[in-house]
């Protein structure tokens, strides 16, 4: 009898070998995070503008949006007061209700696998590219956007697919409410309300029924959109910058089209690059496990054509001297971006670039485009699947295929249009949703048991990819602690006003920001008032040096100091 109960008491083995996965990329995480050491009160990159939000809701109760803030921000707004709660606004308290969010979707992602017909190990080893993915861990580490918008998405998509599965209203009421929470963190959100309606049809069947379902949908994420803006219009609360990209968009939009689907594709191309090179492994040893299934005729076919692809985007990109990082923003020549002082940001310093850190980048570019190159393959491939020209494909058996597929073309082409504006930390949501594409489409194909070659050659790849994200998250970190220790100097002990003082974008927007702000060429950049001091990492024409701090750095490349200059009478 007491043995009886211990057995039903006992968690089954499959259920033990998920909770120590699940440990253990909270294990990882956490490990990255005291390394890195992000403590400090001091904004990064955009996140000045939504701590601003907080910092109003916390100390005058109300919500009053920053001019520069152009997505909803509502959801993270309110998730960041949370963790202010307990000692006041500061911003390693935000940066802590981001790091948590960046966890829950990274957690959301095994599951999102998992439900993709993944098998442990590889749903584990697919989840830990996210965890060590450079983009994604450095926002983490700040108060961006974009990772809370990550976390409730994936959350969302992930309670919906398994409510769909076992038929749980419960679950699928969970993850519409998530889904209006992620629309409410940023605009883009509404691609799960229409993705979530067309695999709805796609599961049930074409009917005035089920057209009203999904409808439903549709008109609920469509009317909590209308309604936030104009709560926003009639409150006055709508920001300067508010819908910004969508603005940028529809001015893109004038253009020829030859210009437009230059910039579609040239961009569309730069994305597949980043996230082929992010999931690589995963690409790759789902490819392989196809590739063994083929006849030598379609081997050699497949091999033709994908190499092809290969060979001429890698003479391109040589020939013109393009290599990563493509697109601006987190991903910098040096590590992790932006360096947003104003001599590296507008070029009046440049810093060198050794050969060896060029030769990375191309390696990287290179990988990046054997990815792309696959992820073409199975994008194409799914699309033909849903289209039901697979052999024995069923159209209502793939309703998971068409959610992620459906995401995927609604969430991208938006965001690809932008002829500016368009940054590479847009693309972290798109690497859940790529994972599960390749899954899903091998669901049918027997993926071998993993060899200890393969599996060397994962580990290989997270660690050395784990390694330089810490690395150059931490430099990223170190120097902008650095810049407002030197701030702190200036304002505090030698009691400088912030009117007379440049000390880049972040300090400049925290102190100075002002919607109706106009630059000049008597000014310097960015809401500054009188740059009679600056913050730099280099010397800048008509400036003296009056005092030198060293950074603390893990990686050889970048700069080395950083310096307060006074500007020369």
């Amino acid at each position: 009898m007491k043995n009886k109960l211990l057995n039903r008491l006992s968690i089954p083995p499959s259920n033990k070998t998920e909770i120590q996965a699940i440990l253990f990329i909270i294990f990882c995480w956490l490990g990255m995070v005291l390394l890195v050491n992000p403590w400090g009160n001091f904004p990064l990159n955009d996140d000045w503008a939504y701590a601003k939000t907080v910092q109003s809701v916390l100390e005058k109760g109300d919500f009053e949006l920053s001019g520069w803030t152009a997505t909803n921000l509502f959801s993270q707004v309110w998730w960041g007061a949370l963790f202010c709660l307990p000692f006041g606004f500061s911003f390693t308290a935000l940066r802590c209700s981001t790091l948590i969010i960046g966890l829950i979707g990274i957690l959301a992602t095994y599951g999102l696998l998992r439900e993709a017909n993944t098998s442990r190990k590889l749903a584990f080893l697919g989840t830990l590219l996210i965890v060590v993915n450079p983009i994604y861990f450095a926002l983490s580490n700040t108060f961006m956007s974009d990772v809370p918008f990550f976390g409730f998405a994936a959350s969302s998509l992930y309670l919906l697919i398994r409510g769909w599965r076992r038929d749980s209203t419960f679950e699928l009421v969970m993850g519409l409410l998530l889904a209006i929470v992620a629309l409410l963190t940023r605009q883009v959100g509404l691609a799960i309300f229409l993705a979530f309606g067309l695999a709805y049809l796609s599961k049930n069947g074409i009917n005035f029924q089920n057209l009203l379902k999904a409808f439903s949908v549709i008109f609920l994420g469509l009317s909590t959109q209308i309604i936030y803006q104009k709560w926003l219009e009639l409150t006055f609360k709508t920001p300067k910058l508010y819908g910004n990209q969508i603005n940028m968009l529809l001015r893109g939009l004038q253009n020829d089209w030859g210009l437009i689907l230059g910039n579609f594709f040239e961009k569309t191309l730069y994305s597949l690059i980043y996230l082929g090179l992010f999931i690589f492994p995963f690409i790759i040893i789902y490819f392989l496990a196809e590739f063994s299934n083929f006849s030598p005729k379609n081997k050699k076919t497949i091999l033709f054509i994908i190499s092809g692809f290969c060979i001429y985007l890698m003479t391109s990109f040589l020939g013109k001297g393009v290599q990563m990082p493509l697109v601006t923003n987190i991903l910098d020549p040096f590590g992790i971006g932006p360096l947003t002082l104003r001599d590296t940001f507008l070029g009046f310093n440049q810093l060198p670039r050794p050969l060896s850190l060029k030769i990375f980048w191309l390696v990287l570019t290179a990988i990046g485009l054997v990815g792309a190159a696959l992820l073409i393959y199975y994008f194409f491939l799914t699309l033909k699947k849903m289209l039901g020209h697979a052999h024995k494909f069923k159209f209502k058996e793939n309703w998971l295929g068409v959610l992620i597929f459906s995401t995927i073309i609604i969430y991208a082409p938006p965001i690809l249009l932008l002829q500016e504006g368009f940054f590479d930390r847009y693309l972290i949501i798109l690497m859940p949703l790529f994972l599960m594409l390749v899954a899903n489409y091998q669901k049918h194909f027997r993926i071998p048991k993993l060899s200890s070659r393969t599996i060397a050659f994962f580990l290989t790849f997270l660690f050395i990819s784990g390694g330089l994200t810490v690395a150059s998250t931490h430099d990223y970190i170190s120097w902008n602690r650095v810049r407002w220790q030197a701030l702190d100097y200036l304002t505090q002990e030698l009691k400088i006003s912030p009117n007379n003082i440049d000390g880049g974008f972040e300090f400049n927007g925290w102190y100075l920001y002002n919607d109706e702000y106009i630059l000049t060429p008597s000014k310097s950049w960015w809401w500054v008032d009188k740059d009679n001091y600056i913050i730099s990492f280099g010397l800048l024409t008509g400036y003296k040096e009056i005092k030198q701090y060293s950074l603390s750095k893990w990686l050889p490349i970048g700069p080395k100091n950083l310096l307060i200059l006074q500007k020369v009478p």
